[in-house]
């Protein structure tokens, strides 16, 4: 027959093998909030990505070791890459701006180009190769954008128009022209379609504040 003073070092035993189960990581415990997911709210990653690739300065230097500096248009928080060998850059965090300023410096912190570039809340934006000359940081090309927006008005008509969308508290016109795919799932839809209050993913051209969109996808 078990004892009582058994009964209580067993009890005891019990005990301290289950708090140190979730005090030395024994197994993954949860204890955050669902309405918590670390990106500020909406279910999704809320950072924008800004890329670009610059492939000649004038006068001539070194395309590896450069700063491109971004600033939040709101806060004034500064987001930064360095260059690669090839001068690729990358820069990935909580920033936006209409226009927002991107800055070059060298390796002493010296600036050596300054421009302005839009970038809408959690978009990804590829300003694709890029010269510097004589302070001034230009595309060489498109700057192609890719963002999710809600649909706040919708001007088309027979297919072309435009679309006023919300990313966060800033609005955007989306461009509409025959060549633009628009999408739901594997259904193609024509702008019509496209109804206020919808949340779609555009990715187009960046024109100014503007986007030209290729493709349209209904979520």
């Amino acid at each position: 027959m078990r004892t009582k003073k058994a009964t209580s070092l067993l009890g005891l035993i019990i005990c301290i093998v289950f708090v140190s189960i979730f005090t030395t990581g024994g197994c993954d415990v949860d204890f955050s909030s669902d309405n918590d997911n670390g990106n500020g709210g909406g279910g999704g990653n809320s950072d924008s990505i800004l890329k670009g690739n610059i492939t000649d300065i004038i006068p001539d230097r070194n395309l590896d070791g450069i700063t491109v500096e971004v600033e939040d248009e709101d806060s004034g928080a500064l987001f930064s890459d360095d260059t690669d060998a090839n001068g690729f850059f990358e820069i990935e965090g909580g920033f936006s701006g209409t226009p927002a300023r991107l800055e070059f410096l060298d390796e002493s912190d010296t600036q050596i180009a300054l421009t302005n570039i839009t970038v809408f809340p959690g978009a990804e934006v590829d300003m694709g190769d890029i010269t510097i000359d004589s302070g001034s940081a230009t595309p060489d090309g498109d700057i192609t954008v890719i963002f999710e927006g809600d649909i706040t008005d919708n001007s088309c008509s027979q297919g072309v128009g435009t679309l006023e969308l919300t990313v966060d508290d800033t609005d955007v016109i989306v461009e509409v022209d025959s060549s633009t795919d628009i999408k739901r799932d594997n259904d193609d839809l024509v702008c019509e379609d496209l109804l206020e209050g919808s949340e779609v993913e555009v990715r187009g051209e960046l024109i100014n504040n503007n986007v030209a969109a290729d493709t349209i996808e209904l979520l």
